[in-house]
């Protein structure tokens, strides 16, 4: 065998085994459903329901649209009263200062509750992240005071 086929051969299962974690760890941080904190911020939803509520509701037509450009809340813990009048399947993502947090996918008629811990002063955004739906207009804001 050539000499320097041979010493080539020998890293092959090294390269290997980094492609493979590398793949890994780039899948780690692809996922969804409120599981992954983006700048060290709030990860997950909590399932409890507080006194201070927002209502987000879907565009009731099934356009990539909330029905308000823009929601308002006290700093503190927030529940988000979150409807899907549209025959469309939607997701709820809070992102800004430091917080990520997404919900799984819900469906027509459904109304879900999604409650913040802590939620801090700043300008946040409201996000449908369906593939496409972001894209076509569902982003709202929200102003934490």
């Amino acid at each position: 065998m050539n000499r320097g086929l041979s010493r080539q051969l020998r890293f092959l299962p090294a390269a290997l085994i980094l492609i493979v974690l590398s793949a890994a760890i780039a899948a780690c941080g692809a996922t969804r459903g409120g599981r992954e904190a983006r700048g060290g911020g709030i990860a997950n939803f909590s399932t409890d329901v507080v006194e201070q509520k927002v209502e987000v509701v879907a565009a009731p037509t099934g356009e990539f649209k909330w029905t308000q450009p823009e929601y308002r809340a006290n700093a503190g813990d927030v529940t988000f009263v979150v409807s899907n009048p549209s025959f469309v399947n939607h997701n709820f993502s809070v992102q800004g200062s430091g917080v990520f947090a997404e919900s799984e996918e819900f469906g027509e008629n459904q109304t879900r509750n999604y409650t913040l811990k802590g939620l801090q002063p700043g300008e946040y955004r409201i996000v449908c992240t369906v593939p496409g739906h972001e894209e076509g207009g569902m982003v709202s804001k929200l102003i934490v005071t």
